[in-house]
């Protein structure tokens, strides 16, 4: 084990346990831009400069977008429905099942660290893409999907290529923008933040003002 490594795999893996968990989204922003700023490190050996440049850029922007959608300072996610703990205990137990089980039966041509926190989180992303009731929770697992396949490829296949590397940095600064754009217009129809970024609980204010409306004279 290498130990640089494995405290880049425990970082990531904690970001994206914050990223699932917490119910602030500011904060669950913060460990998404965090899970992918630090994932392009997850590789022996590191990818050329310019590859690493590119894909930090491409965290910074992905997050610059996806912060338009949580910027307000009463935003929220519906966060983990068990707790965190429960799911750093959840990543924690799939981070160890990756590092085991590295190489899947074959000669892994990358580090096992990678493969450890691609296992955590893809294990994380379940919950969200699965039972995520808003566009941000939804679009956040998306991201961790997807962070946590390319570090499998990269403990399996070996260091990405620059291509790759441009190509991911793409894939990411388009997720963010889908997650923007599509919080934008879904407050744009008339929903409230509670509506895009939480659990989907109507705004007392609004209920109110609708029934007001709706009474006889």
């Amino acid at each position: 084990m290498n130990p640089l490594l494995a405290l880049v795999a425990i970082a990531v893996t904690a970001g994206g346990v914050i990223s699932v968990g917490a119910r602030d989204g500011r904060l669950a922003l913060a460990g998404l831009v965090a899970v992918l700023l630090v994932s392009p490190f997850l590789a022996d050996p590191l990818p050329a400069a310019l590859a690493l440049a590119v894909r930090v850029v491409a965290a910074l922007l992905a997050g610059y977008l996806a912060w338009i959608a949580v910027r307000s300072p009463g935003s929220v996610t519906r966060g983990s429905l068990l707790g965190w703990p429960v799911e750093a205990l959840v990543a924690a137990a799939a981070f160890v099942v990756g590092f085991g089980t590295a190489g899947l039966g074959a000669h892994p041509l990358g580090p096992a660290e990678a493969q450890a926190a691609g296992f955590a989180l893809v294990t994380l992303s379940v919950a969200p893409i699965v039972h995520g009731r808003d566009v941000y929770r939804l679009g956040s697992g998306a991201v961790l999907l997807v962070t946590g396949v390319l570090l499998i490829r990269a403990a399996l296949a070996g260091t990405p290529t620059q291509l790759e590397e441009l190509v991911s940095a793409a894939l990411f600064i388009g997720l963010g923008g889908a997650v923007a754009f599509l919080v934008a217009e879904a407050e744009r129809a008339g929903a409230s933040g509670g509506e895009v970024l939480g659990d989907g609980s109507p705004d007392p204010a609004t209920v109110q003002a609708s029934r007001v409306a709706t009474e006889p004279r």
